[in-house]
């Protein structure tokens, strides 16, 4: 049995619910649309940078550099320093990955029109999360099993093979999905 909601008389007499809630605060709150999911409702626009793309292909850079320096330790028997510039990288790209998505990618999916702009965002997306997936499974293996004199070698093709990959990758996306970022007024 439902039960009627009771209300009582608030301060200047207006009417409250029992909850604490005011009847016409409660009637004129901006309810969701119909058939609009929350998360479908218009998001804030991303402002355009115009310094994101030197930041975010200076990032590139760093990263790169990182597995460049972790490389280079395990070459050179310092296997501590290798895992700690592992965790910087993973730490380092998970920034990024970030910045990339909550700026750049959202900057441009309110910005590109066209039939090819849905495919092209999905394609940015999914170029990312490549990466994150292939450098993933690598960092965790040599984060939880440390590069020693014994596994060395083998790190050093592993890192080789990971590098070239994320440089192809992170060349992509510099080449192509890295072009589209514009001022608003150019859309």
């Amino acid at each position: 049995m439902l039960w009627p909601m009771e209300y009582h008389l608030g301060h200047h007499g207006s009417a409250v619910r029992n909850d604490g809630e005011s009847m016409l605060n409660a009637f004129f709150r901006k309810q969701p649309k119909k058939g609009v999911p929350p998360s479908a409702e218009a998001a804030p626009e991303v402002p355009y940078d115009p310094s994101l793309v030197a930041a975010l292909t200076h990032q590139h850079r760093e990263l790169v550099m990182l597995l460049v320096k972790a490389h280079s330790a395990a070459q050179q028997g310092r296997y501590e320093e290798v895992r700690g510039t592992l965790q910087q990288f993973k730490d380092e790209l998970v920034v990024h990955l970030r910045k990339e998505h909550d700026e750049l990618q959202d900057y441009l999916s309110g910005h590109l029109k066209g039939a090819d702009a849905k495919d092209l965002l999905k394609e940015m997306r999914a170029n990312s999360s490549y990466i994150e997936r292939a450098v993933d499974s690598f960092l965790n293996h040599y984060l939880n099993y440390p590069v020693t004199e014994r596994t060395a070698m083998r790190f050093g093709i592993e890192i080789s093979g990971v590098s070239e990959e994320f440089c192809e990758r992170v060349e992509r996306a510099e080449g192509s999905f890295y072009t589209l970022y514009m001022p608003p007024e150019t859309y």
